[in-house]
């Protein structure tokens, strides 16, 4: 999800063009409605009523940025490299939990909060961002969809809970997750 980012990462810069660019459409659609109804063309109110619609949208996005979460929330969690799985950095002889995402995914930020309940475990939770589509570990671990968890013991998988299309990874599947790794 390209706009995602895009919208989350936004400058003073980007919402004055934003804001000019949503004018100029809304005043040309209301333009060509006002054409194609036949109706005498009304430029005053016609500006007037695109330039109202601005600060709903700033708001929207406003909103967005504000309570979309950030990477910045898991990064406490040690980084993982797809290098790391072939050089054995998932610590053997203890169980490990991997959480793979896509910075880019609103359902992998979505479940950035729940990824808090496992600090009360002993579990060692490491992170994984899949964000580049040609990762290696896509195809090596199997990984369909993004956020997936995935814990480890002596290095190997033993148990994995996929995301749900449109949904993601749920409370309960990191409940579950603390249960299978106890």
């Amino acid at each position: 999800m390209w706009w995602h980012k895009l919208v989350r990462d936004w400058t003073k810069t980007d919402y004055a063009f934003f804001s000019s660019f949503t004018w100029i459409l809304i005043f040309s659609l209301l333009v060509l409605l006002g054409l194609i109804e036949g109706r005498p063309l009304d430029l005053v109110f016609t500006a007037v009523a695109s330039f109202v619609m601005i600060p709903i949208e700033l708001i929207a996005i406003a909103a967005f940025q504000r309570y979309s979460s950030n990477v910045a929330d898991i990064s406490s969690y040690s980084a993982l490299m797809p290098k790391d799985f072939n050089e054995g950095k998932l610590l053997r002889n203890e169980k490990s939990l991997v959480f793979f995402y896509a910075e880019w995914c609103p359902f992998c930020r979505k479940s950035f909060r729940l990824l808090g309940s496992l600090d009360k475990s002993r579990l060692k939770v490491f992170r994984v961002d899949l964000s580049d589509e040609n990762s290696p570990l896509w195809g090596s671990l199997r990984i369909k969809t993004v956020p997936t968890l995935i814990a480890f013991k002596d290095s190997k998988e033993f148990w994995r809970a996929d995301g749900i299309s449109m949904i993601g990874l749920r409370k309960k599947d990191f409940e579950q997750a603390i249960i299978e790794t106890s």
